[in-house]
């Protein structure tokens, strides 16, 4: 390719291309795209030059689909030789002209305007623990108090243990629930047990609350400090379902693709459905930045390859977009040349090297920052806060499980000792009644 002078057709998109005017009139070109086509024109040792496309397209079939606009059209009419931008190859583009090795391979996503932080409500106290755990801990809280009852009962019946120092008889029902509520809210009270069963209990029920409210506390904190948004659109499906418009640039890849695929599958696709969608909503921008006005000004939804939309989230001034769910859809840039050009290997081979050697990845990393906005909307640096699920405090329930059995065996053990002690006590037998006048100075035992 050396010596060789190209035409090249482009379009303004920032990072890929941007104009810039120069003080006598000429315009400088800057960018992703132009970054690409320098090192290119470097090593094969061609020229070029760029104009601009007249009708500000990246190129679609018009009408029954003979007729090619944008870009796309300039190449096919021989009216340029290589398009600089992004353009992403697809089948229906590869009719009708080449494509050079992908420069950058891509997903297609979602914008919108971010929605309002979701409000904790009257009942926000509730959100560090889910349902599951808010039940559990009721569930523990009444058992505990049920099992204190039951064994103290018992074992004050059967009068085990020690009935001089034990203190079961207070343990009813009322002061039994009053120990496990005082306990996990941390206020002492009255009457504490004394007994080995209802220490054990107790004991464990204690560490079974400081585990508890240390977590509700730490996850209360971070609710209240961490806005967290939720997206109520988080795939496809969901848009298609949703009622809120949304559309992609006109005459642009994804405008042919959706279309191509109504036409095909109708209805019966997501696609086609999504295609019958946007022609009823009829909001198609013109450029991907007027998509992103769109979507600044209310309920509306871009679809859009994801490299640009990265790059405008993460510079958004207001931080005010989101990316909606994941990407779909991938594709790949490449530059569109004439059918059959010679030069068409010439350049791929050269984009594989960039490639190979990371050179594109560094011009990326050039034109696409990773500080910013973030993507999905939320505080930069900061993990969304979700409710703590019931396998979270497994552990401590099991610790729990567990005391109660002990204090159930000790108590059936204490219970078991009282009357195996009963029966090989010696009985006494009560003296006969002294004679009138006499008294009694012994007693007998049988």
């Amino acid at each position: 390719m050396r010596g060789i002078f190209l035409r090249g057709v482009t379009l303004e998109e920032e990072p890929f291309v941007m104009k810039r005017e120069n003080k006598d009139g000429t315009y400088k070109y800057s960018g992703f795209c132009i970054d690409i086509l320098n090192e290119l024109a470097k090593n094969l040792g061609f020229t070029y030059e760029l104009y601009e496309v007249p009708d500000h397209k990246f190129g679609a079939p018009e009408g029954n689909g003979s007729h090619w606009n944008g870009m796309v059209g300039e190449v096919m009419y021989n009216r340029a030789d290589i398009a600089i931008g992004p353009l992403t190859i697809s089948a229906i583009r590869e009719r009708v002209v080449d494509f050079t090795h992908p420069f950058m391979d891509h997903g297609v996503g979602m914008v919108s305007k971010k929605p309002e932080p979701k409000g904790s409500g009257i009942f926000g106290f509730l959100l560090p623990f889910d349902s599951s755990v808010w039940f559990s801990i009721l569930g523990a809280l009444i058992g505990v108090a049920l099992l204190l009852f039951i064994t103290s009962k018992v074992r004050h019946k059967m009068r085990a243990g020690d009935v001089n120092y034990d203190n079961d008889e207070k343990f009813d029902l009322k002061n039994s629930l009053w120990l496990t509520y005082w306990s996990i809210v941390r206020k002492g009270g009255e009457p504490a047990p004394r007994s080995l069963p209802s220490r054990i209990l107790t004991g464990a029920w204690w560490l079974f609350t400081l585990i508890v409210i240390s977590t509700y506390t730490a996850n209360l904190t971070a609710f209240l400090t961490v806005k967290r948004l939720v997206a109520p659109i988080n795939s496809v499906e969901d848009l298609v379902s949703s009622s809120v418009p949304y559309g992609c640039v006109k005459d642009a890849f994804l405008y042919s693709f959706f279309r191509a695929q109504a036409n095909l599958n109708g209805s019966s696709s997501v696609w086609g459905r999504m295609w019958h969608a946007m022609t009823a909503y009829d909001e198609f921008p013109y450029s991907p930045f007027n998509g992103i006005e769109i979507v600044k000004r209310g309920q509306f939804v871009f679809i859009q390859e994801t490299p640009f939309l990265e790059y405008v989230i993460k510079k958004d001034p207001q931080c005010e977009l989101m990316m909606l769910g994941k990407p779909f859809l991938y594709k790949g840039y490449g530059f569109p040349v004439r059918r059959g050009d010679n030069y068409l290997k010439d350049i791929s081979v050269e984009i594989l090297k960039m490639q190979e050697s990371g050179l594109i990845d560094q011009i990326k990393t050039k034109w696409w920052n990773k500080d910013g906005c973030p993507l999905d909307g939320e505080i930069a640096n900061v993990n969304e806060v979700t409710a703590l699920g019931i396998e979270t405090f497994l552990g401590v329930f099991y610790v729990l499980l567990g005391a109660s059995a002990l204090a159930l065996l000790v108590t059936i053990g204490q219970i078991i000792h009282k009357k195996l002690t009963k029966k090989k006590r010696p009985r006494m037998i009560k003296p006969s009644s002294p004679p009138p006048g006499k008294r009694c100075c012994c007693s007998q035992w049988q």
